[in-house]
């Protein structure tokens, strides 16, 4: 995962996320991250982003578990109870560190295996929905640009489906849809379907996005992403890229800009004009009774 993340290509790389936070935020927001970027801000691990790799290794059955993770005890080991400002406590997950280790909480242990269970029980999971080629590193040139593109699907089953597992904390019909709003799933799925297009030379038919509750119940709900939000991610992919090799030629890697340049007028959301308008009228109505 460190090299797909990396620079792995004879040239610039950029995967889905790179692409996500271009076209959703800006190219500052990408280029501080950026491992192009000598002076990037590095990755700092938190308890969601911890809990969401291990649970993927976990239930897409890849092996070497304890290779890369360890659960943390319940005692420190001067025999007290875990503290994280006990010295021994500070030392032992030091030592884990130089291991390279990534330390699991027992309860995020508890949730990889609820989780575990309840995907267990779905028919399309029994049926092999996360199996097949598992976590996939798929690399291939964009002709337009000559910008290496990579894309890392959770799972291809078959000839024609791909499916990316989602560790999620709302699986509300309100949730799902805010979330393929606010974190561009359907731009992933546009580019795993360009993947397999390009480098497997397969037609993607479906894309699915298995969800499950990382806290109980654990529920768990499978999703297709419809093929018309799909042609949507592949515009925006496209125009992400486009703008992210034009700050590679000339170093210039923007905030976000007004659609009507530097000195455009800025209005409020259209919700806030409305509730704002509402408001009005009430008081205007108060005012003349």
């Amino acid at each position: 995962m460190e090299i797909y993340h990396g620079q792995p290509t004879e040239g610039p790389s950029i995967s889905s996320s790179g692409l996500r936070t271009i076209f959703n935020e800006s190219l500052a927001h990408y280029w501080d991250k950026s491992p192009l970027n000598p002076d990037r801000q590095e990755f700092q691990d938190t308890e969601a982003t911890i809990l969401g790799r291990a649970a993927h290794h976990a239930l897409l059955g890849e092996s070497d578990f304890s290779k890369f993770f360890i659960v943390r005890p319940t005692e420190a080991p001067d025999g007290r109870a875990w503290n994280g400002n006990n010295n021994t406590c500070k030392q032992w997950l030091a030592e884990r560190s130089l291991e390279g280790l990534t330390v699991l909480k027992p309860e995020q242990l508890e949730y990889i295996k609820g989780m575990s269970k309840t995907l267990a029980a779905e028919p399309p999971v029994q049926g092999g929905i996360l199996n097949g080629m598992v976590e996939l590193s798929l690399f291939w040139q964009d002709p337009e640009t000559g910008i290496w593109l990579k894309s890392r699907p959770d799972a291809v089953p078959n000839d024609a489906d791909a499916a990316d597992l989602k560790c999620v904390s709302d699986i509300t019909d309100d949730g799902i849809s805010r979330a393929l709003g606010e974190r561009g799933y359907h731009q992933q799925a546009a580019l795993v379907n360009e993947a397999m297009n390009v480098v497997l030379r397969r037609q993607m038919e479906n894309f699915y996005l298995v969800y499950v509750e990382q806290k109980r119940p654990h529920c768990v709900r499978i999703d297709t992403v419809d093929p018309k939000e799909i042609d949507a991610g592949t515009a925006e992919n496209h125009a992400a890229l486009r703008i992210f090799k034009k700050a590679l030629d000339t170093g210039y890697w923007p905030g976000p800009k007004n659609l009507s340049g530097d000195g455009g007028f800025v209005r409020r959301t259209q919700w806030s004009r409305t509730q704002a308008e509402r408001r009005l009228a009430l008081i205007e109505q108060e005012l003349a009774a």
